[in-house]
């Protein structure tokens, strides 16, 4: 060991493997942590909010008009991998805290917490994004796949799944966000992209057609604006059922692989009409 140590090439290779171990074991331990910060991260974010009772939980009711409330079992956190010294929260803002409600408003408060301390680093907010009616926000949670949109920059996504109520037509979709940092606050740089959708119409019985859509993303190396573009691979595949006799048949119909890019404009990456989801259309105002 004596005579490794007294290489210089050694002495730094080793010096970068504790760094690095060091690096991955502080990543670790604030993924643990995550979840069990919550509480701690809420009361950072909300100074000022009081826990109350509400629908069969502990809500923590927000100060200020119009109020807001959070279902603290309804956050969402996760460790940021690109840079484990922030971690990420999404946080769901009740309009209301009645479940019979046809429509349930709700904004989306993202915050950007320090791993080490209790300390809010950035934040943004965005009013009706996680509202529901007969389509209804089911789930929603971090991306963090590498998202390298220059050499500076990496960007985080939230994906949001909305399913609908209707038996005689399903329906379900994932659409997906991606924000970067802009000093004290967060940047959407890509809205309500529809990276999953499946929807049909039937009997309710047998007979029915069906559709399901899928996409993929990566991070194209051409630039346009400074930012990197965005490539997407579609896979749409349909598909039918027949009754014959008392037995419910499927049949194929095929599917279609296409692709396009997406371009940076200097503000945010260009969605299609057509690849867009219903997010944007609960949205009350923009976000602060």
């Amino acid at each position: 060991m004596d005579d490794l140590m007294r290489n210089p090439a050694h002495r730094t290779a080793l010096s970068a493997l504790l760094i690095c171990t060091s690096l991955f074991s502080t990543a670790a331990i604030a993924a643990e942590d995550c979840q069990t910060r919550i509480p701690a991260l809420l009361q950072a974010a909300y100074p000022n909010a009081t826990s109350e009772t509400g629908d069969g939980s502990e809500l923590l009711r927000l100060s200020g008009t119009p109020t807001r409330w959070i279902n603290p079992d309804e956050v969402v956190c996760k460790v940021w991998p690109a840079s484990p010294d922030k971690t990420l929260l999404a946080v769901k803002l009740q309009h209301a805290i009645d479940a019979d409600q046809a429509v349930d408003e709700a904004d989306l408060d993202l915050v950007v917490a320090d791993s080490a301390r209790d300390r809010i680093v950035q934040r943004h907010r965005q009013d009706g994004l996680l509202s529901s009616d007969a389509i209804r926000v089911s789930s929603f949670a971090f991306d963090t796949a590498r998202y390298r949109l220059d050499d500076k920059t990496t960007a985080f996504g939230l994906r949001i799944h909305r399913s609908g109520s209707s038996r005689a037509n399903p329906y379900g979709d994932e659409t997906l966000r991606l924000y970067v940092i802009d000093g004290s606050g967060l940047r959407p740089v890509l809205r309500n992209l529809v990276m999953m959708r499946n929807q049909g119409e039937w009997d309710t019985r047998c007979a029915g057609e069906f559709t399901d859509t899928r996409r993929t993303i990566s991070v194209d190396a051409k630039r346009d604006n400074g930012y990197a573009g965005l490539l997407l691979n579609t896979v749409a595949s349909t598909s039918r059922s027949v009754a014959k006799g008392e037995d419910c048949d499927e049949v194929d119909g095929g599917t279609e692989k296409s692709s396009v890019r997406l371009r940076y404009d200097g503000r945010e990456y260009v969605v299609p009409k057509d690849l867009r989801g219903f997010d944007d259309d609960y949205i009350g105002n923009s976000g602060s």
